[in-house]
């Protein structure tokens, strides 16, 4: 099995460090590297990590998907561990990821089952999508379900960005994360890319992570619509990512500053996503597979 990187993605996480990287040191599989990316902590997050014999960079706080691909740089196993530091991990997780991906070598990521912390209710399980409404909808046009309950290995819309395995040698052909995407939706962005290079991603039941979660702020908001609207117009079919803008446009009384904001960002990136959504594909066959139901076979993306 192939040695594995952890890259912890942290800010002002000093009182959850201790428990994340025990569980870490506990693993059945023992990770050949643990680093912890720090966003320019206010607290005694770096100095904490350090004392807890993990390597520390220290960078610019610029978002999730920027924290994770500096630590993917920096790292040199197969097998890399993306994940926040509000997690907990039983103690053969990471062996059943790796012996997921191991399991096929097209296979891009995989995740765990989430439960939460306190409860130890399922929050994060396998990821589909449906048709859905223009409204109360996360992804509007379409209804994304995150706790669909499975057994075994199985195939997943995106694995989640609190928690999730992947391939170096597929992230690296990805270019990793969007950097635009300050928090939420960088990882179906990702995942979405790396189906449409016939490199799935899995969800591993009996992987499982106790999962504190993070409060909503103002400049997350933000950031939400912001990403949702550039990956619906850099990765769906014109007729979904139409879909998407006008959802975000039903909920605009709602949301006014935040949806603004993102309207006016994506607007000064038309040219950009233009250019990627060239070099990415409309996704128009990966979809409707999603929507079926993710059948066997597989997608045809040629």
């Amino acid at each position: 099995m192939p040695d594995v990187a952890v890259v912890l993605g942290s800010y002002a996480s000093e009182h959850h460090l201790a428990e994340c990287i025990g569980s870490l040191r506990v693993q059945s599989l023992e990770p050949a590297e643990l680093l912890v990316v720090d966003a320019s902590s206010p607290d005694r997050s770096a100095a904490t990590a350090e004392a807890l014999g993990a390597r520390v960079l220290v960078v610019p706080n610029r978002g999730l998907a920027y924290l994770y691909n500096r630590g993917v740089e920096v790292t040199s196993a197969p097998y890399v561990l993306l994940s926040n530091v509000d997690v907990a991990y039983h103690p053969h997780c990471l062996e059943l990821l790796a012996a997921a991906l191991d399991g096929d070598e097209r296979r891009f990521a995989a995740d765990a089952r989430q439960l939460d912390w306190e409860t130890g209710e399922v929050v994060h399980a396998r990821t589909t999508l449906r048709p859905g409404r223009l409204v109360r909808e996360y992804l509007p046009g379409l209804h994304l379900d995150h706790r669909v309950e499975a057994e075994g290995v199985v195939p997943t819309l995106n694995t989640h960005g609190a928690a999730m395995l992947v391939r170096r040698r597929c992230f690296d052909e990805l270019g990793g994360f969007d950097e635009t995407f300050f928090m939420d939706w960088e990882d179906l962005d990702l995942c979405w890319r790396g189906w449409l290079r016939g490199w799935p991603s899995v969800h591993v039941a009996d992987a499982r992570v106790q999962h504190r979660g993070g409060a909503t702020t103002g400049v997350r908001l933000a950031s939400s619509h912001h990403n949702l609207l550039r990956f619906a117009l850099k990765c769906l079919p014109p007729s979904a990512a139409a879909r998407v803008v006008a959802g975000e446009l039903l909920r605009l009384p709602r949301h006014p500053r935040a949806i603004t904001r993102a309207g006016i960002d994506v607007a000064a990136e038309l040219p950009e996503i233009v250019r990627l959504r060239r070099r990415i594909g409309s996704g128009a066959a990966l979809l409707a597979w999603m929507l079926a139901g993710q059948p066997d076979p597989g997608p045809t993306l040629g």
